[in-house]
């Protein structure tokens, strides 16, 4: 009688290479979206605070008719501060004008090099620097 050759079935050193391989490709196509749709995700974060301290921006001005640079008076612990992310510090100063709040992009945030600074006054004007779009409709 002749003796049967059987193998165990398994994976073979190179089919794991190829998939490994394929993984590879794949991630390296879709982390930098990631990471963009990451950072557009805390921009949306800092447009939001400034909109919140405008608010309240306006509250002040309906009940004391004037505006505020010190942050402390919204109830915040500093004059000025970071958002929950810890990406933006969020400000205020006085202008003749009116206020001007903005958002400044720190940490992990400064990768984000086309919005780096995000600014709103009294009269709703939005601005953002260095690109001039990164306020979302």
């Amino acid at each position: 009688m002749a003796a049967v050759k059987t193998t165990a079935p398994g994976f073979v050193l190179i089919e794991i290479m190829v998939v490994v391989a394929l993984i590879g490709i794949i991630l390296s196509v879709a982390l930098p979206g990631y990471q963009q749709h990451v950072l557009g995700s805390y921009r949306r974060e800092a447009c939001a605070e400034l909109l919140k301290v405008a608010n309240m921006q306006q509250l002040l001005l309906a009940e004391q008719y004037r505006y505020s640079a010190d942050l402390t008076e919204f109830g915040f612990a500093q004059s000025s501060y970071l958002t929950e992310s810890g990406r933006f510090w969020i400000s205020a100063v006085l202008t003749s004008q009116g206020y001007q709040l903005k958002a400044v992009a720190t940490g992990a945030q400064q990768q984000d090099s086309d919005c780096q600074l995000f600014q709103l006054d009294q009269y709703g004007v939005k601005s953002s620097q260095p690109a001039a779009d990164c306020w979302l409709p």
